[in-house]
């Protein structure tokens, strides 16, 4: 759904007509505000991290992709939230290398070591910067997931992230009934909109047919946990050498 068909869809059904408000009108601008207001409840909604908001560097529209000679640190995407699993580094053949997530007080503990490791640095305000403690091949695509910001639509043809705008159209009706003065109105949008979300947690649960909903032992699966583990070998879970 874009920001034109949003504000299409309230009016409608807030003054049952199709007068839509023209964009950039004080009315248009008020509208698409309750609609951040919205994205904001729904970004937040507690304990729920959103399928949608889960993305990857190489379909970022910014943050360096490609390592370079003698260099560290790299600037990450500017709707960066936090990382979601290792940084992985790939050469022009394919080779893969992965490096594990620290935190940054840690990074101290690391220096002058060769750990395939990595942490993040900085704010929402100066950006984020991702730091190697090894220093990657020059040329290599750095790619990770992550988890962001959502996107606020401007334009009218911008689409709403949400999988089901309809929470957003149904909150922004009872803010507008409420300011109205009609509770009735006003409690039956607000259920609609905790009715909506409500589905869209259910639905951001749910995985295709036949796969099942369990974390896997991945240690165990790369020989670091479980039976015949040698705790002695002088191996970390990550394979490290200690």
């Amino acid at each position: 759904m874009t920001l034109n068909e949003f504000q299409t869809y309230l009016h409608s059904l807030y003054k049952a007509d199709g007068s839509t408000p023209s964009s950039g009108s004080d009315e248009w601008t008020h509208r698409r505000n309750l609609l951040y207001a919205a994205i904001n409840l729904w970004d937040s909604e507690k304990g729920v991290f959103w399928n949608e908001l889960w993305v990857t560097l190489a379909l970022a529209a910014d943050g360096d992709k490609t390592a370079a000679v003698s260099d560290l640190s790299y600037d990450m995407p500017t709707d960066f939230r936090f990382l979601g699993s290792y940084v992985r580094v790939t050469s022009s053949a394919g080779k893969n290398v992965y490096y594990r997530v620290i935190s940054p007080s840690d990074a101290e503990l690391y220096a002058n070591t060769s750990t395939k490791a990595v942490y993040v640095t900085g704010n929402v305000k100066t950006g984020f910067d991702l730091h190697f403690l090894d220093q990657p091949t020059a040329g290599d695509t750095i790619n990770y997931p992550y988890y962001k910001t959502p996107s606020l639509p401007s334009a009218t043809s911008d689409v709403i992230e949400m999988a089901d705008p309809w929470f957003g159209i149904y909150y922004a009706l009872s803010v507008l009934h409420s300011i109205d003065g009609d509770g009735d109105l006003s409690n039956r949008a607000l259920a609609m909109a905790q009715d909506r979300l409500s589905s869209m947690k259910i639905r951001n649960m749910q995985l295709p047919n036949d796969q099942t909903n369990k974390v896997d032992d991945r240690e165990f699966k790369q020989g670091f946990g479980g039976f015949g583990n040698q705790a002695g070998a002088g191996l970390s879970r990550y394979g490290d050498q200690l």
